[in-house]
């Protein structure tokens, strides 16, 4: 893993992100953020409340279809009362990661780890439209338990260990 990684980081200093980076380090924005002390770990506070709605909300739907919590509702209750905070905290988590990528450019564009979690994040985002979508679609179009199918207890499962990555990913920013 760790060959990969240095293989990763050196082929993205080859990339224009190395040139988006400098740029971005001599934003008045970046030095805006590195000149405030406080303006960082406020960012970064906010940063990890989006993400525990994020993933809390996340984890409550799929802990449902993985028929490990909320018995007393169904699939479509539990996804119309936690889907507003998934992805109300990934929005929060967007606005606040892109200005904390702002204020450290060079370590956050050029880290692999960064770059894994952007892709996790991507992947989680765009199976977690389809997956609410559709559980939506058949719990309006059907009368069937969709909570022990398969299909959606795979994609819950899939689902959470995504989101675990983008988490992971966020935290190795730092180390690698």
């Amino acid at each position: 893993m760790n060959d990969f990684l240095l293989a990763l980081g050196g082929w993205l200093r080859t990339t224009p992100l190395l040139d988006i980076s400098l740029w971005l380090s001599n934003s008045w924005l970046c030095t805006w953020l590195q000149a405030h002390f406080l303006a960082i770990p406020v960012l970064q506070s906010i940063h990890l409340i989006g993400i525990a709605a994020l993933f809390g909300s996340a984890l409550m739907i799929n802990f449902k279809v993985l028929g490990l919590t909320g018995e007393t509702r169904s699939l479509g209750q539990v996804i119309d009362r936690y889907q507003p905070w998934m992805w109300g905290g990934l929005i929060l988590a967007l606005v606040t990661g892109v200005l904390l990528v702002i204020s450290e450019p060079i370590r956050n564009l050029l880290s692999p780890a960064f770059s894994l979690k952007m892709v996790a994040l991507l992947g989680a985002a765009l199976v977690s439209l389809w997956f609410q979508s559709s559980a939506r679609a058949r719990v309006v179009n059907s009368a069937m338990a969709l909570e022990g199918t398969a299909t959606l207890r795979g994609t819950a499962v899939l689902l959470i260990l995504l989101w675990c990555v983008v988490i992971t990913g966020g935290r190795w920013i730092a180390y690698v």
